[in-house]
């Protein structure tokens, strides 16, 4: 507990400081050392045994992605022009969020949890009154909905520890380390629905999905980045931490189909939506409501089976979903600044303006089509087969799984196709951009965050099966498409030479 408190006093000044250096190079190390140094405080907390496996791999997952974001937020302000605030804001939001994953303790989830979501909102806030685009409402949307229903599950939870201290496994269960619970408290039916409520609302499936859109899509691009990417995936994580304190017993498959059912809606709901937006926030919101559908799949999977491949498969579908969707909604804030507008139906070409930014956003696609070498891929092909492995037990909880796995497989490649348009070809449409070149300091970051589409992947496969390692370094897609985008880059600059 104290570590943790620690590691967010340090990260917090270790970042202030960084507000009055001038050199890009020197505010971006200590940036990136300020980060580092809760990764290094992670893996002491887990071999302090004070967090477990789960909490050991999304802290360092997110912790890697967070400096790539801090990163860009220093250049999507001057971009946009948004105020000095905003990287204040982002790097307490994002420190925050980091914080809640690796929390000891409930308490301590529920503390970070919660200045994250007032962060949120001040983000959120910040975004609509700054853009021309948008809902001016998303910001009491995000508060009372989210928030809301949140602390309600946390209120409940808290309200039953202390009824049940009486018996030794109460309130000092909260306090206790995730890794050391060994009690569960059985709770009465009627009472579940209030302590999975709010998880499942921060979850925004169907049909509590209705602040989302508006949500993301009005906060300034790295913060829809790390609201829809880092954020949103706490429902899941409360979820599978509240699974520790209460018994759900009987009502296990009960919860499963509850979340199979609306996992499988919003996947249909979620892609539907996205292929009918034009706004390229609107369709990444709309993209994270399917993706969470999918990831209910795979929570509903595990309920059903508490195995250690369930378990996994889970967490890696988080990180995937992540991996992606924080490269795309930051790559959205260049879109933006390039053309001076979120439309993306007519823009073509704009590996042109930003070719770097381009190679980390077409391996966000690559893990949303599922490519192999990607994490998506991985995660794809292990909740097939998890899902088939169900038939002997439950063929029926089988079937229905594996259609809405197999639907989230189909729509997920459409809005990746969809997305991809405005990368190359003739534009549709007249939008001449107003950024010819965009500086490469501002692209890295996004090239990173794509990376890690790849990077994760070698990691679970090379700490999985070693000698895979090289097999997957080569037939990754990195070398394709770099090789790509390379010729389409050089045969439009040979085209200009021609025309002149």
């Amino acid at each position: 507990m104290i570590e943790t408190l620690i590691t967010y006093l340090i990260t917090v000044t270790l970042l202030f400081s960084t507000y009055e250096l001038k050199p890009f190079s020197l505010k971006t190390i200590t940036k990136t050392t300020a980060y580092m140094l809760i990764g290094v405080i992670t893996l002491y907390l887990y071999i302090q045994n004070l967090i477990d496996i789960v909490s050991l791999i999304l802290g360092l997952s997110f912790t890697l992605i967070s400096i790539f974001i801090s990163l860009f937020t220093i250049k999507y302000i001057e971009l946009h022009e948004y105020p000095g605030r905003l990287e204040v804001i982002m790097d307490l939001f994002l420190v925050s969020i980091i914080t809640a994953y690796i929390s000891p303790n409930f308490l301590l989830l529920v503390i970070s949890w919660t200045i994250a979501e007032l962060l949120g909102y001040i983000l959120v806030k910040l975004g609509e009154e700054h853009s021309t685009e948008g809902s001016l409402t998303s910001s009491r949307g995000f508060i009372f909905t989210s928030t809301m229903t949140y602390e309600l599950s946390v209120f409940t939870m808290i309200t039953l520890s202390i009824i049940f201290t009486t018996l030794n496994i109460g309130i000092s269960q909260l306090i206790k380390p995730f890794s050391t619970i060994n009690t569960l408290i059985e709770v009465s039916p009627y009472l579940i629905p209030l302590l999975i409520l709010g998880f499942f609302v921060k979850t925004a499936n169907i049909p509590m999905h209705f602040w989302l859109p508006s949500a993301h899509s009005s906060a300034p691009a790295p913060a829809s980045a790390a609201l829809s990417g880092l954020m949103v995936s706490l429902g899941y994580y409360g979820l599978y931490r509240l699974l520790g304190y209460i018994d759900i017993g009987v009502y296990s498959t009960h919860l499963a189909w509850f979340f199979l059912v609306t996992g499988f809606f919003s996947i249909l709901y979620g892609g539907m939506q996205a292929r009918r937006q034009r706004d390229s926030k609107l369709i990444l919101a709309y993209s994270t409501i399917a993706t969470n559908g999918f990831i209910s799949i795979l929570f509903a999977l595990y309920l059903v089976n508490p195995s250690t491949t369930t378990m996994w498969t889970l967490i890696l579908g988080i990180i995937m979903h992540s991996a992606y969707k924080t490269t795309l909604f930051c790559e959205t804030g260049i879109v933006e600044a390039v053309y001076g507008t979120r439309y993306i139906h007519g823009i073509r070409g704009f590996i042109n303006a930003s070719p770097i930014s381009t190679i980390g956003g077409i391996l966000a696609l690559f893990t949303l089509l599922g490519v192999p070498g990607t994490i998506g891929f991985i995660v794809k092909i292990a909740s097939v087969f998890i899902s088939i492995n169900q038939y002997s037990a439950n063929p029926v909880f089988s079937i229905a799984s594996l259609i809405g796995i197999l639907l989230y497989i189909i729509t997920s490649a459409l809005i990746a196709i969809k997305y991809s348009h405005l990368y190359f070809g003739e534009p549709l449409a007249k939008l001449e951009p107003l950024i010819n070149k965009v500086d490469w300091k501002t692209q890295l970051p996004i090239a990173g965050l794509g990376a890690l589409n790849i990077v994760f992947s070698l990691v679970i496969i090379g700490v999985n099966l070693a000698e895979l390692g090289l097999i997957l370094l080569l037939v990754t897609p990195i070398s394709i498409l770099a090789l790509y985008i390379t010729y389409i880059h050089f045969k439009t600059i040979s085209k200009g030479l021609v025309h002149k």
